[in-house]
């Protein structure tokens, strides 16, 4: 039995950035995922979740690492009608000659294709989701 059905889904418009009166780092990125996979037309379930990177930038004597996980799967439906869903965190880390910094940022994407930020997304000192909206592509 497969999985079938996959619509894919974007969310465009998020960056980090640090600055010292010039730009340091700056990260964007897009996260994207697959959803409403069902086995013979039971549940809603989300696959290849994760990010796209848009920029990537580091000057001279600064370093960025960011990691990309996908959260334990949670059932956000019925045992009879499932709709998975999955955190995925980005954690950005600077590294430069004043110390190490990192922001995180977690989306909940779900099989139904809804999604929503995490209350780690939403600091305007940390990070700054630009005007977006989602892309069913």
């Amino acid at each position: 039995t497969q999985l079938e059905n996959w619509k894919e889904m974007s969310y465009p418009g998020w960056w980090m950035k640090w600055t010292w009166g010039w730009t340091t780092i700056d990260f964007q990125w897009t996260f994207v995922w697959k959803y409403g996979g069902d086995v013979d037309g039971v549940g809603q379930y989300v696959t290849q979740a994760g990010i796209e990177i848009n920029k990537a930038y580091a000057c001279i004597g600064e370093r960025l690492d960011v990691k990309v996980m996908a959260l334990s799967p949670v059932n956000y439906g019925t045992e009879d009608e499932p709709v998975g869903g999955l955190d995925i965190q980005v954690k950005a880390i600077h590294t430069g000659p004043w110390g190490t910094d990192f922001r995180t940022c977690t989306v909940t994407v779900k099989g139904d294709g809804s999604y929503y930020d995490g209350d780690d997304c939403n600091s305007d000192t940390f990070v700054h989701p630009a005007p977006h909206e989602a892309l069913v592509v």
